[in-house]
């Protein structure tokens, strides 16, 4: 990797991760993509609920590169009088209060719902004003959340409009911290970053073994619910589901559990809680990054779930290809640049190379 292509993979990044698209409202992460496939000389389809897919080139058995353009967010419920927007989750929350990794608190936010996304802080009250009491609770309920805008009144906010069912996301900038970069929704918006480049060094080619589309879902977060519908509505015979990878390199997690890092390559992945993937495209993809001495790693996660299991429910071989994850559905999920550069190498030559069963 030269230091141009490192600035220029990073900048692709960069780009795709600060672009708003919370579950459900993915338009501007798809207008992005739409734009720039087209430019590369793809012809873009959308669908009805919101994916993108693009016809790359080639011949053969069908197969579909797909990532997800959703992140997930935080849901205004309610406006306080003063000005406040209360929250909920982007999922059906089964415990009625947050989860312990779960920390959106102290972060910048932005809110969308009318014609501009609006600026705030994600907040809780501080020790300060709440003296004894904040000693006493043993974990943050939902009603201990807000979102602060700037306004003093229900009206104000409205004026914005925003209201209920509106989307908040936390909004750091995307930054690189060493050799990582660190930033919100690299879930999954590296996967596109490499399906875009992947789809631009195969475009034309008259070397690919398959009949390749690239694919962009929506509402992953929450169901797998724009690749059901893709899957649904177009027929595939293969399928490489790309997404964050789980790893155990920080304090914390046992690398018994999970024995994947930064710096390895991307890794293969047999089992989720939701599916087995197809054996015998993951053991491809191992040997083409045998072949090509392409760095590769190899796992099963748990408490983890991705697109692909919706693709296989609809008869579609697949695999799950991931790239290394630090603080995975965080606003500081932190990636490698030599994994996702890896992770686009392995893709192209598995297109390229002809099968081996």
């Amino acid at each position: 990797m030269t230091p141009d292509d490192d600035l220029d993979l990073y900048t692709l990044i960069k780009t795709l991760t600060e672009l708003p698209g919370p579950v459900g409202n993915e338009r501007a992460v798809q207008d992005w993509l739409a734009e720039n496939w087209t430019a590369i000389g793809l012809t873009v389809e959308r669908s009805r609920v919101g994916n993108l897919l693009a016809r790359v080139g080639g011949s053969g058995q069908r197969l579909l590169i797909a990532g997800h353009a959703d992140e997930i967010c935080l849901m205004v419920k309610s406006v306080t009088d003063d000005g406040f927007l209360h929250v909920w989750p982007y999922y059906n929350d089964s415990l009625g209060q947050p989860p312990r990794w779960f920390v959106p608190v102290n972060q910048p936010a932005l809110v969308l719902g009318g014609a501009i996304p609006v600026e705030g802080s994600i907040a809780t009250a501080s020790g300060h004003v709440l003296g004894g009491r904040s000693s006493k609770k043993t974990h943050f309920d939902w009603n201990d959340w807000f979102i602060d805008i700037g306004v003093r009144s229900r009206a104000e906010v409205e004026s914005l409009g925003i209201g209920p069912g509106c989307a908040a996301i936390w909004n750091p900038p995307t930054r690189r911290v060493g050799r990582n970069v660190v930033g919100k929704a690299m879930d999954d918006r590296v996967a596109l970053a490499i399906a875009t480049v992947v789809a631009q060094q195969l475009f034309n080619r008259n070397d690919l073994s398959y009949e390749t589309w690239i694919a962009s879902t929506v509402q992953e977060e929450n169901g797998l619910i724009g690749a059901a519908s893709l899957a649904s509505q177009e027929r595939f015979d293969l399928a490489i589901a790309l997404e964050v990878g789980l790893t155990g390199d920080i304090p914390g997690p046992d690398e018994i559990d999970f024995p994947c890092y930064l710096g390895g390559g991307p890794t293969v992945v047999f089992q989720d809680a939701s599916c087995h993937y197809s054996r015998r495209l993951s053991k491809q993809l191992l040997a083409t990054a045998a072949r090509h001495q392409i760095p590769v790693q190899r796992a099963i996660f748990q408490h983890y779930g991705s697109d692909g299991a919706a693709l296989m429910r609809h008869g579609i071989e697949t695999a799950l290809l991931t790239y290394p994850t630090r603080y995975t559905h965080s606003p500081i999920e932190t990636v490698d640049l030599d994994d996702i550069d890896a992770t686009i190498r392995l893709l192209e030559r598995f297109v390229t190379d002809r099968p081996v069963e």
